[in-house]
């Protein structure tokens, strides 16, 4: 009968350790995002403006560009 009594105790346990892993894996991804963004920003801002320019970019678009939120072409669909 403590067999019976131990089981769910041990699924807790499991779906407690999976709830952690799973934790530590969306910290581990977020964490190498922001270094690998960090590298290319500074990348980016060693560059110099005419280069920058030769890949449609400003020093101000650095950032968003990096992050995936710059819109290169805002008139694209807008004629």
């Amino acid at each position: 009968m403590s067999a019976t009594f131990g089981a769910p105790a041990a699924v807790g346990e499991r779906a407690q350790a999976k709830g952690l892993v799973a934790s530590v894996r969306i910290w581990c991804v977020a964490h190498l995002t922001r270094r690998m963004e960090r590298v290319a920003m500074v990348q980016l801002q060693a560059m110099s403006d005419r280069e920058l320019r030769d890949i449609g970019l400003t020093r101000s678009e650095i950032e968003q560009a990096v992050k995936g939120e710059f819109n290169h072409w805002p008139l694209i669909g807008h004629y």
